[in-house]
């Protein structure tokens, strides 16, 4: 229940941020932070991605975040189709650990490097996330900038399964 309530949590956060006022940071690294909740989101501008949900397309915003430290905390990259809504999200124990041939993570509260745990919610899949599981099969690479899921199966708390495939530049 409490990996719910955070990932909802998140879900709330990214989706406020990007309806919000779209004034940006007077930092160079055009990126915002929340003192209370310990979250930089960085917008990414101008870039976006592309996903498909058993076989239907979506494209959107892609940005990252970080969860608290920049260097120590948990990294995410994320993509949002606003009409209908949609959200991919993907999270990584670091922005270091986001490299490479990566293992579906079961959770994110103790994440290992080589891992990445994908979440996927928004109107079209019903009121329940899918998330990565144990049962978990496809593929999660990192190369460069780039985010690439291929036929990674996502499960609901219901046992429901999803297959995912996405480019996400970042």
């Amino acid at each position: 229940m409490k990996k719910s309530i955070l990932v909802i949590t998140v879900a709330i956060v990214t989706f406020l941020s990007s309806c919000g006022d779209k004034k940006k940071a007077a930092s160079s690294d055009n990126s915002t932070s929340s003192e209370t909740t310990g979250l930089t989101v960085n917008d990414d501008e101008g870039k976006s991605g592309n996903f498909s949900v058993d076989g239907t397309s979506f494209k959107g915003k892609s940005s990252t975040q970080y969860f608290g430290d920049k260097v120590t905390g948990q990294f995410s990259v994320l993509c949002q189709q606003d009409e209908p809504f949609a959200l991919l999200q993907a999270v990584f124990a670091n922005e270091a650990a986001a490299t490479g041939n990566l293992k579906p993570a079961d959770g994110f509260y103790s994440m290992e490097t080589g891992e990445a745990h994908i979440a996927l919610s928004g109107n079209s899949f019903g009121d329940k996330e899918f998330v990565t599981t144990s049962s978990s099969t496809g593929s999660i690479i990192i190369s460069g900038k780039e985010l690439v899921i291929k036929d990674l199966k996502l499960y609901n708390s219901d046992k429901q399964e999803k297959t995912v495939s996405a480019t996400i530049p970042f």
